[in-house]
């Protein structure tokens, strides 16, 4: 019985160690799209997972290195456009990617630059009945998958409410 404790034990630091947990919402798979350094904008994609059985709401995600925004791709004629979101419903049980074409979030206003390749930048996400969760998002040029970065370059963006 102990060693099956130990190994229960294990395996949910082990998961834990892949993902940030607040209650029942689960963040994985935070990153940031790797941007030239005189960028004004950079997006920030992660996975969220409710796995409570009631709908959860984020409100916002804050960082130390600039301020971020939700927003959705949508399209408008022949032009994918950004529209800001003031919050994101994950459903009881469900799950709700932020990524490229979808909802996702922007980082702007940067302190100490464009984050790097490589780097880690610390996220606080706040939901709305207060909750919050911290996770990390690192830098890289292509995600968690090499198909995000594939369907990121599909189409065209507009950032003109962007400064």
């Amino acid at each position: 019985m102990r060693q099956l404790k130990l190994k229960s034990t294990l395996a949910t630091l082990l998961l834990m160690s892949f993902s940030s947990l607040a209650g029942d919402l689960m963040v994985h798979d935070a990153w940031i799209r790797a941007m030239p350094p005189t960028s004004r904008v950079v997006p920030l994609y992660l996975t969220l997972h409710n796995g409570g059985d009631k709908e959860l709401v984020l409100s916002s995600i804050a960082s130390p290195r600039g301020e971020i925004e939700l927003h959705q791709t949508v399209q408008e004629g022949e032009m994918m456009k950004m529209l800001p979101v003031d919050s994101i419903r994950i459903p009881a049980h469900g799950m709700v990617k932020l990524e490229p074409q979808g909802l996702h979030a922007m980082m702007s206003d940067f302190n100490a630059g464009v984050p790097e390749q490589g780097e880690e930048v610390s996220l606080v996400l706040t939901l709305a009945d207060g909750e919050t969760l911290q996770a990390k998002a690192r830098v890289t040029q292509f995600g968690g998958k090499a198909q995000d970065s594939a369907k990121a370059d599909q189409g065209m963006h507009d950032h003109s409410m962007h400064h």
